[in-house]
């Protein structure tokens, strides 16, 4: 129980500020880290996806190569079995169907891969068995369509690619083949369109590396030669980055169903990542920026309101501390004793115990004051509350009831054990040096005891009030009506 208006330990409110500060850094900390990963997670998504898209692109490309290719082939198994399925074919419609397919060169066999017509006309190779020097003619002499590697013309040795078809007739399985420009061929046109970026390397070559169409238009005739980076990267990968390339390149080489060929596509990764890179790769960093300044802001000002807080409430409790203490001894005000003396009567009622209350008055007190002037007499009731925090327990209840006037309360103490108190605070004031003011054998008071177990603080105050009157006038009159509630449990008083 306080019996001065002094504060008593409790927790550490600076600590318990440190900690929540430090949590809502930690929850902000941890907040941007998770939209840092996420910027970086959907950047690293952004590529994959792109990336992705890339390699469709390349593998939409091959494939319609590829039905390009099949579907020339089918034309050619079509006209071939229509106009050159004949027991004997003229020149003239020989040559009229390889007008048909825009071919320059073309090569008829028969079912023993001989030659039976070419174009050019070279009636030095009729009838010479060709077929074995060229792998798509031998290919299509055991019935499946074929597409050729770049190869030289029977007739003229110029480089071209070729479509071999066979096809049946009475006389046995023929082979048609149409041979295209390695360099003008309708694929040059389609691989001018394959990749949409204007700064692009596309490359359709065969098992050799042996260009058959590139854009941009090269006079390269193998893929070492057009792009030495490309052809080594493509020699360890099917897609990724170009080591050695003249800029950041990114390549995927999709290989064309159905034939010996590959298409590459080569793209520089300031065009392939345009959409993620320049400013928009930092607008998420700028907002991040942005959260982590407000959520700065939003951190000090909670530390700040925290700190306002505890301002103010150092503030209320200094302000109630003042209101319950007595600016010049320190001790309890009236106010303050009032509140715990009703506390303490409550308590001594609900378990039966004894309650004491010490009334003191100063004598002399008006005298030293009028004499020694006012500052002798707060050296006076200073002198006096230091004696009570010597002299009285840390549970008893003490303080200043106005005036020259104490009250002390001791509770689960009876009228015996209350003398004993008094006795050891009239040995404390007697001791006291205090010569120099008029009063060389310490301090005189008059001292007024109640006790009592069912009472209010009212009678019980009352009683000790009489008691006290009783001590100052050296007598003993019937106290008053007011206080004979609590006068079977009173002490008489005494005067020091």
């Amino acid at each position: 129980m306080m019996t001065t208006a002094t504060d008593t330990p409790g927790a550490n409110p600076g600590r318990s500020r440190a900690w929540s500060v430090a949590l809502a850094s930690l929850a902000l900390l941890v907040l941007l880290g998770t939209l840092s990963a996420g910027i970086v997670l959907s950047r690293q998504q952004s590529r994959s996806h792109i990336l992705s898209t890339f390699a469709l692109r390349g593998s939409s490309s091959a494939t319609f190569v590829s039905e390009f290719l099949m579907e020339q082939a089918t034309h050619e198994q079509r006209a071939a079995q229509q106009f050159l399925a004949g027991r004997k074919v003229s020149p003239e419609r020989f040559r009229l169907v390889v007008a048909a397919f825009d071919s320059r060169a073309a090569v008829l066999l028969d079912t023993s891969g001989r030659l039976l017509d070419v174009v050019p006309s070279d009636p030095a190779l009729v009838g010479q068995p060709i077929a074995s020097r060229y792998a798509h003619l031998a290919e299509a002499e055991q019935g499946k369509l074929a597409i050729s590697n770049v190869v030289a013309s029977a007739a003229r040795g110029t480089p071209v690619t070729a479509v071999a078809v066979p096809f049946s007739t009475p006389q046995g399985r023929r082979v048609f083949s149409a041979a295209y420009d390695a360099s003008s061929s309708a694929l040059g046109r389609f691989v001018e369109h394959t990749i949409p970026y204007h700064q692009h390397e596309v490359l359709l070559v065969d098992a050799n590396g042996h260009v058959v169409a590139a854009s941009p238009a090269t006079s390269a005739t193998t893929l070492a030669q057009a792009d030495p980076a490309l052809a080594r990267a493509a020699a360890h990968a099917s897609h990724g980055p170009v080591p050695g390339a003249a800029t950041p390149t990114t390549f995927a080489d999709t290989p064309v169903a159905g034939t010996p060929w590959r298409l590459l596509i080569a793209v520089p990764d300031s065009r392939l990542y345009v959409s993620i890179s320049g400013w928009t790769q930092f607008v998420p960093w700028l907002v991040l920026a942005l959260v982590s300044i407000l959520g700065a802001l939003l951190v000090a000002l909670f530390a700040r309101s925290l700190s306002d807080r505890a301002r103010l409430t150092a503030l209320s409790s200094t302000l109630e501390q003042v209101a319950r203490t007595d600016a010049l001894t320190g001790l309890l005000n009236r106010r303050a004793l009032s509140e715990q003396l009703s506390r303490a009567t409550s308590h001594a009622r609900r378990h039966g115990e004894p309650l004491s209350v010490l009334m003191i008055d100063l004598d002399r007190f008006k005298q030293t004051n009028d004499r020694f002037g006012h500052e002798a007499g707060d050296r006076v009731l200073c002198a006096l509350a230091d004696c009570m925090r010597d002299a009285l327990r840390a549970e008893d209840i003490y303080g200043r009831w106005g005036g020259d006037e104490f009250l002390v309360a001791l509770p689960a103490t009876d009228e015996e054990h209350a003398q004993l108190a008094a006795a050891r605070l009239r040995d404390c004031a007697q001791s006291l040096e205090l010569g120099d003011i008029g009063l060389p054998e310490g301090v005189p008071f008059s001292l007024g005891v109640a006790t009592a177990t069912q009472s209010t603080p009212l009678e019980l105050v009352r009683a000790a009030d009489v008691a006290l009157y009783q001590a100052k006038a050296g007598s003993h009159p019937t106290p008053p009506p007011a206080a004979r509630p609590a006068q079977a449990a009173m002490a008489p008083g005494t005067r020091v």
